[in-house]
C-alpha cells in the first residue's frame, strides 16, 4: 500500500493493519506517530511544563502505544486511547521525579552563575511541585469529569466533539466540562489545605 494512501485510512484502519501485519511493516504505526505526534506532545507538555521533557516522553507514550496495539479494542478512539496512555505516563514520571532525592541543579550543569541558577532552581521546584498536585487532583477526580477535562483540555476538541464521545448533548457537554473544572480547582484546593496542615 503506498505512503499516499495510508494518510487517507481512518485511525482505526491503521490500527487493524499494524495488527495484522506486525512488525513486518512499520508504516501504518508510522502515520499513526505522524499524525498524533503534536497532540501527544501538548498532553506531555501540559504535565512537565518542559518541552525536551515532553519530547522525551513521547517517544516513551508510542513505545507503549506500538507494544499495546494488540489489546487496543476500539471501545474508544485511538486518540484518546494514546492520550490516556500519555496522561498515565506523565502522571508515573512526576511521581517517580517525587521520589529521587533531591540534587543540587548547580552542581551537575553549567555553573557560570550559580546566584541566577538558584532563583531558577527554586521556580523549577515550585513548578514541578504544581504539576505533581495537578497530576495528584486529576486523579481525585470521578472518571466522567476527568474524560470531561481530558477531552476538551487535553485533547482541544470542540464541545461539539466532546458531546459526540460522551454522547450527550452540547450544553450538558459544556456544563459537564464546568463541572469538571470546578470539580478540579476544588480538589487543588483540597490538596494545598492539606499540605498547610501537615
Amino acid at each position: 500500500m503506498a505512503e499516499a494512501n495510508l494518510a487517507e485510512l481512518t485511525d482505526q484502519a491503521l490500527v487493524d493493519l499494524c495488527k495484522t501485519r506486525g512488525a513486518k511493516d512499520d508504516r501504518p504505526f508510522e502515520e499513526l506517530f505522524r499524525r498524533h505526534q503534536a497532540a501527544v506532545w501538548r498532553v506531555c507538555y501540559y504535565f512537565l511544563g518542559d518541552a525536551l521533557d515532553a519530547e522525551d516522553i513521547v517517544q516513551d507514550v508510542f513505545f507503549k502505544a506500538y507494544r499495546g496495539l494488540p489489546g487496543f479494542e476500539g471501545r474508544a478512539s485511538f486518540r484518546t486511547w494514546l492520550n490516556q496512555i500519555a496522561i498515565n505516563t506523565c502522571k508515573n514520571e512526576l511521581r517517580m521525579r517525587s521520589r529521587r532525592p533531591a540534587v543540587v541543579e548547580e552542581e551537575l550543569g553549567d555553573m557560570k552563575a550559580p546566584i541566577e541558577m538558584a532563583g531558577g532552581s527554586d521556580q523549577r521546584w515550585q513548578a514541578m511541585t504544581g504539576r505533581e498536585e495537578l497530576a495528584q487532583a486529576l486523579e481525585m477526580l470521578h472518571p466522567d469529569q476527568f474524560t470531561a477535562l481530558q477531552l476538551r483540555d487535553l485533547e482541544s476538541r470542540s464541545y461539539a466533539e466532546v458531546a459526540h464521545v460522551l454522547g450527550i448533548s452540547q450544553s450538558a457537554a459544556k456544563m459537564r466540562v464546568q463541572r469538571a473544572r470546578l470539580a478540579l480547582r476544588g480538589a487543588l484546593q483540597q490538596l494545598r489545605e492539606g499540605r498547610g496542615k501537615a
